[in-house]
């Protein structure tokens, strides 16, 4: 049984920008380190939340237990506390990284950023986005030399702003060209006048199914609005942080159900879109809805009526046919998920190098495996999405 790691990371160097473009670093203003890592925490909070209504110290920002290793970190010597940061060699070597795999069974892994869009977020926030854009350019680059001879097991993440779709085709085809299988893309609108599903972004739908590369929708890589009011309860600030862990399943959804009711499935039957470390346990429930608001009986009532949905599949048959949704091992229960939804349609991945990363996460899972067949460990280890991305 082939196992396939669809969640890990990079542990990106806090140089790698300097070490991919010193001039375009020199650029992009360096920021509060302690922000940096608050935002890598919260996302979008610190845009959430306005800097006038902010607690003095940022670390009040996250929750309770976020808070306590933060400022355990920031009472270590200087030197503790930058090779912690830095993390195990394994974490931003590809050699390293490929023993460790060895080490623990694991065929191929896909890696994501850690640190890779903290350029892009600095420019943004001075009104730069020809800077973040460069910026992405530049991720692309490093990662893509950082694991170059190693793409049989190592996939780079390719990241694009669809913002400029022109620069987001030529990214994806540089990128497939240096062993890249994957794309994340923000899984929120685009602009205050464009959603994903706008026919604005149909060539990137194409292109992803040409190049045959995974979208991917990725924790803090978009947001389902959460009022600033809730920001205000009387309490601890860092509570908040915590509402929009809560709030982080709507964000998955509100962006597959424009893609389904505007036929982006329909229309591109190839594209593989993977959704990661926004939980699980959405997906049986959100399979329902869609159905019922579209063609059940109650969608006839309120959502929509007879003939009016124009595609020849269901809508959750779409989301069987072409979506994907990996399990975070330390934050939830791979059952009774796994038995509400069709075999292959949740995913293995460790997360590793993460605090909430499990090398272990294979064990984890196993243990909740009791009477499921083969045939479905398979297509949950690794064969679900290699038969989707001829792996």
């Amino acid at each position: 049984m082939r196992l396939i790691d669809v969640d890990s990371h990079f542990l990106e160097p806090p140089d790698w920008l300097h070490a991919i473009d010193p001039k375009l670093a020199a650029e992009i203003p360096a920021g509060d380190p302690i922000e940096r890592i608050v935002q890598g925490v919260v996302g979008d909070l610190l845009e959430v939340v306005p800097r006038s209504q902010r607690p003095e110290n940022l670390i009040d920002l996250l929750a309770p237990s976020g808070r306590r290793a933060l400022a355990a970190l920031l009472a270590e010597n200087a030197e503790i506390r930058d090779a912690k940061l830095a993390g195990p060699p394994g974490s931003y070597d590809a050699s390293e990284r490929i023993a460790l795999l060895d080490q623990h069974g694991i065929d191929v892994q896909i890696l994501n950023a850690t640190l890779g869009t903290g350029a892009y977020a600095a420019a943004m926030k001075i009104g730069r986005p020809d800077l973040a854009q460069r910026s992405l350019t530049a991720y692309n680059r490093w990662t893509a030399e950082t694991l170059a001879g190693h793409t049989d097991r190592l996939i780079p993440t390719t990241l694009i702003d669809l913002a400029d779709v022109d620069w987001a085709l030529a990214e994806m085809d540089r990128m497939r060209r240096a062993g890249s299988r994957a794309v994340q893309i923000r899984a929120e609108p685009v602009s205050a006048t464009k959603s994903l599903a706008h026919p604005d972004h149909e060539r990137v739908w194409s292109a992803a199914e040409d190049l045959g590369m995974a979208v991917i929708f990725h924790i803090a890589g978009g947001r389902a609005e959460i009022k600033r009011g809730w920001y205000f309860n009387g309490g601890d600030p860092g509570h908040f942080a915590l509402l929009h862990l809560i709030n982080s399943p709507v964000v998955p959804q509100l962006a597959l159900a424009a893609m389904l009711l505007e036929g982006v499935f329909a229309r591109h039957p190839r594209l593989v879109v993977m959704v990661q470390e926004l939980g699980i346990s959405w997906l049986p429930h959100f399979m329902e809805l869609i159905d019922g608001a579209i063609i059940g009986d109650w969608g006839a009532q309120f959502g929509m009526g007879p003939g009016d949905w124009k595609y020849p599949l269901k809508p959750s048959e779409y989301l069987e046919r072409q979506v994907r949704v990996s399990v975070l091992a330390a934050g939830e229960a791979l059952r009774p998920t796994l038995d509400r939804v069709p075999p292959g349609m949740l995913l293995y991945s460790s997360d590793f190098p993460h605090q909430e990363g499990r090398w272990e996460a294979q064990q984890i899972f196993e243990a909740q495996m009791d009477g499921i067949d083969a045939t479905a460990r398979e297509l949950f280890f690794g064969k679900s999405i290699a038969d989707l991305l001829a792996l």
